[in-house]
């Protein structure tokens, strides 16, 4: 089936060894960011393939390769994302596989810590780079 969305048989074997959820993700990756649809059908191929299909609904998967393989990429992209966020408890649809992708700065015991030890070495070096002059006259 891989071969018919124009995958070579090394790259469709390298990526049938990659987790059915990630491979589910650069489909998705392909169709939202670059509309590759041929790419992630190659990709949904391989991930209906993989050996390790922990935290995907493969029947929603299965259902989205056969809406690409239709020609509707619209509706394929919703598969994808469900079929990746119902595993996690989300029953809405929702994409709780791309929670947590946005920076939120450290502000934990660690990084005040360090920041404080940070200023104090600097405060140190800039202690030793003073000229010390007892008794000199200037």
């Amino acid at each position: 089936m891989a071969l018919a969305h124009g995958g070579n048989e090394m790259e469709i074997a390298d990526l049938k060894m990659q987790p059915a959820s990630i491979l589910a993700q650069q489909a998705l990756a392909e169709l939202r960011i670059r509309n590759d649809t041929e790419e992630a059908a190659v990709r949904l191929d391989a991930a209906l393939e993989s050996d390790d299909t922990s935290g995907v609904d493969m029947a929603v998967l299965e259902k989205a390769m056969e809406t690409l393989d239709h020609g509707d990429p619209q509706g394929a992209t919703p598969l994808i994302d469900e079929a990746l966020s119902q595993p996690q408890g989300n029953v809405h649809g929702a994409a709780l596989h791309e929670a947590g992708r946005e920076f939120q700065p450290g502000t934990g015991a660690q990084e005040i810590v360090a920041i404080v030890v940070g200023a104090f070495f600097v405060f140190a070096g800039l202690l030793t780079l003073r000229p010390w002059r007892r008794g000199a006259r200037v």
